[in-house]
């Protein structure tokens, strides 16, 4: 009988210690945009060398740092998943040609997965806008890959929170569209366009089929959990004057480590 008993107590602590730690899973999301040789200190928000790219991911592996996808992190919030000890997610946003140029062979060289959320109406635009961005035969090649996953950034990068509901509907859906004409599959994240959102948009982005929802905020904006609202997840900006020692720490502050 002790035996017995001894043998229950010992399953219900190791069940509730798996609970308690799926629980406590936390996972970074980092946000990147430019990375390009002709660096500009003054828009490191957006902008990154690639020597200091490579850095970034090289500090993240020897972390021990496990990048997944957005499917992935999806999964195991709906407990149909597990995920590795220290898993996060690397984000690039609105689709510029040098993510296909300069970040992708990195990645795949590096076995690192990635989301890129791209501008669908400005695919292949070299000329009227800042930066170049890439085409779709060179957004299918990555997301062929099963390194690069491709998601949706809106139409034209509007603020969604600032445009009228017939806008926003076509925003979301066109983009989703967009998507699924060229690569032939489902879009179900979405990066808001400049962080901003409101319960408004939230409620057109799960009518429109999206799944989950990622924002941005200053300062130190925190990491994920499975039990917070899918449409209002956080990222953390990779700033280009960071090193990668510099970008580890900021990871951990984040995560509340000191």
């Amino acid at each position: 009988m002790k035996r017995i008993l001894s043998s229950i107590i010992l399953i219900v602590i190791l069940t509730c210690g798996i609970s308690v730690f799926a629980e406590e899973k936390a996972v970074p999301v980092l946000m990147y945009h430019n990375i390009n040789d002709n660096y500009n200190v003054e828009n490191s928000n957006i902008e990154i060398s690639n020597a200091a790219f490579k850095e970034h991911m090289q500090a993240i592996n020897d972390a021990g740092y496990k990048t997944i996808t957005f499917t992935e992190y999806i999964n195991y919030c709906n407990g149909e998943g597990v995920l590795p000890e220290k898993p996060i997610l690397l984000t690039f946003d609105d689709g510029y040609l040098n993510n296909y140029t300069n970040a992708f062979p990195l990645l795949k060289e590096m076995n690192m997965k990635a989301t890129i959320f791209v501008v669908t109406g400005r695919m292949g635009m070299q000329g009227g806008v800042t930066y170049p961005h890439f085409t779709w035969e060179q957004a299918k090649e990555m997301e062929s890959s099963g390194i690069i996953d491709i998601q949706s950034h809106t139409v034209y990068h509007n603020d969604l929170s600032a445009i009228s509901d017939e806008d926003l509907i076509f925003e979301l859906r066109k983009s989703r569209f967009m998507i699924y004409k060229y690569l032939g599959k489902k879009s179900d994240i979405l990066a808001y366009p400049y962080g901003n959102f409101n319960d408004r948009v939230k409620e057109a982005a799960k009518e429109a089929g999206y799944k989950a929802c990622v924002q941005i905020k200053l300062g130190l904006p925190g990491v994920n959990r499975k039990d917070e609202d899918m449409y209002e997840l956080k990222r953390i900006t990779a700033f280009g004057t960071m090193s990668g020692e510099d970008l580890i720490y900021n990871i951990g502050q984040n995560m509340g480590v000191e």
